[in-house]
């Protein structure tokens, strides 16, 4: 997924070009007419400041990749424009893809500023065929594409109750925890040097000692993924009141989720291969506590695995239907703090105009991929669809992954 964001730049003394209504259809046809083997004429269609943040080269590998992988654009169809100068396209392609696209353009010039291609999916994918397609690759994989309300309909469904390491998403339970404690939105936690992680995040870097409401800490931590957020929040709700919720928040075996991990906890089991298989030998109770003295050893980036491992016992054990039971939870409990925490990242394209509203959570690690949404139609049916995929041989194929996902998510929108 690329995203280019480019300031505006103003020159004085110079007229500002005039944009007919049509400029920002031309400016589409002529990113798309780039979209070749070997595209040529960038500097004609793109203003100069965009050359500032990716070179003329990096910006033709871009565009010479999306055509390898779809083929030649053969139309673009409008969606929507933001302002008189930046709207959004849906590009289709000889291959029987479409392309979500950005395109903001210097009102000085007319020229192109700001690009933001998005994941690829298959036009006419269906949900079930998304099912087929997530089942053949290689691994284990999960899906479950769930109608909810008084009687739950389950749409699709692949190993909807096996186990997966979901990675970031278990900051779902965090979050829940929140709501089932009653831990008021306001309350000021004060971050420790022991709550502090590894990215993705960036309270790493925040001065100890620095006031954050739990409000602020849960949006960073679902928004961004900010693991120093949750592993505060895990400080600030408990451990031991984390795991006690699990329950009520829909974990259908919350011995799995015990002891609850922090994030700087599973790096350290990671980094470190004796401490990662004497934990894995210990009993539940005893890994509390031995949990307790991984602190004192010292966190680095440098010390990580860049390869799967231990995915069935260093991280974070849910199912697909876990996963929605507790995006039903939010749902029914109707927070309105906790329903725009979720809102705030999308994960993938929303439609146009497909869904009132877009609730998720995702979670990546080596081996490991998860996306969760709560999703309201145009209807206001309410429905969540889940999907995971664990390989501890191989490296995952992030793109296709989220091609099927994302042609998953557009389907539902349509039904």
């Amino acid at each position: 997924m690329i995203l280019l964001i480019l300031n505006l730049i103003v020159l004085q003394a110079v007229p500002v070009f005039s944009i007919t209504a049509g400029g920002l259809e031309n400016a589409a046809a002529r990113v798309s007419a780039a979209i070749a083997e070997k595209p040529v004429g960038l500097e004609d269609t793109y203003d100069r400041s965009l050359f500032h943040h990716i070179s003329v080269q990096d910006l033709a590998g871009v565009l010479s990749g999306i055509y390898r992988a779809n083929g030649r654009v053969t139309a673009e169809l409008f969606v929507s424009s933001d302002t008189a100068f930046s709207g959004h396209f849906l590009f289709e392609t000889e291959k029987g893809y479409r392309v979500p696209v950005a395109i903001s353009l210097n009102p000085l010039t007319g020229r192109i500023n700001g690009i933001y291609f998005g994941v690829a999916y298959k036009k006419d994918l269906t949900i079930a065929e998304a099912r087929r397609t997530l089942a053949a690759l290689p691994g284990k994989t999960g899906l479950l594409v769930l109608r909810l309300g008084e009687k739950p309909e389950t749409i699709e469904a692949l190993n909807e109750n096996s186990y997966f390491a979901v990675g970031s998403a278990f900051k779902l339970y965090v979050l829940g925890a929140l709501l089932e404690k009653r831990t008021p939105w306001i309350k000021v936690y004060r971050l420790k040097e022991e709550d502090k992680s590894l990215p993705t995040g960036r309270l790493q870097a925040w001065p100890g000692g620095s006031p954050l409401t739990a409000h602020t800490l849960a949006a960073m931590m679902i928004s961004e993924s900010d693991n120093t957020a949750a592993d505060a929040l895990i400080s600030m709700v408990g451990r031991r009141n984390i795991e006690a919720a699990l329950p009520a928040l829909g974990h259908s075996n919350p011995a799995l989720l015990r002891p609850f991990l922090k994030t700087s906890e599973m790096f350290r089991l990671k980094a470190d291969n004796a401490a990662a298989l004497k934990y894995m030998n210990l009993p539940a109770e005893e890994k509390h506590g031995f949990l307790e003295d991984l602190r004192s050893v010292r966190l680095t980036a440098a010390a990580l695995r860049t390869s799967p491992f231990g995915l069935d016992k260093i991280e974070w054990p849910a199912s697909p239907a876990d996963l929605c039971r507790v995006m039903k939870y939010f749902s029914d409990k109707n927070d309105k703090a906790a329903l725009d925490i979720l809102a705030m990242n999308p994960g993938l394209n929303m439609p146009a105009g497909g869904f009132l509203y877009a609730g998720y959570k995702g979670g990546s690690e080596p081996g490991v991929l998860s996306m969760t949404w709560l999703l309201k139609n145009k209807k206001s049916e309410l429905y969540c669809l889940s999907a995971a995929w664990n390989n501890e041989k191989d490296d995952l194929d992030e793109g296709k992954f989220f091609e099927i996902i994302q042609g998953a998510v557009t389907a539902l929108a349509a039904q």
